[in-house]
């Protein structure tokens, strides 16, 4: 997986953040209700997700209160799963961690270097004035 192209076109948007029902969650983890449902009240217990209630309409008409994750909390819900697709979630997060750890420490050696070469060259101007 090289990017996040599973959550593209997933969920409901409001034109600047993307929220999934429950139900939508269930089918992009290819989890049961109960698996999915017992996940997110612990992660509430462990304030990690809140959900929002919206206002939709269903089938028939009538509006009726449903909760909504935002991508972000989708995304901790998916850590705390054990779907194939949860686990391929979790192994993608690792190694983008893992790269941009790896490139910080390359640019902080760089940087080290570049001071490095800046002190010493400042040394050398002073000991010949």
């Amino acid at each position: 997986m090289k990017d996040l192209t599973l959550f593209q076109g997933f969920g409901i948007t409001d034109g600047k953040d993307q929220y999934a029902t429950r139900n939508q969650i269930e089918n992009l983890y290819d989890v049961p209700a109960m698996t999915l449902s017992d996940n997110v009240k612990k992660l509430k217990e462990d304030r990690l997700v809140n959900g929002t209630k919206i206002r939709m309409v269903a089938k028939d008409g009538k509006q009726r209160l449903q909760e909504v994750f935002d991508l972000n909390e989708v995304i901790a819900i998916g850590f705390r799963l054990r779907s194939d697709t949860a686990i391929r979630l979790q192994r993608y997060a690792a190694n983008l961690l893992v790269e941009k750890m790896q490139t910080m420490a390359k640019e902080r050696r760089m940087l080290e270097l570049e001071l490095s070469y800046a002190w010493n060259k400042s040394d050398n101007e002073d000991l010949y004035r």
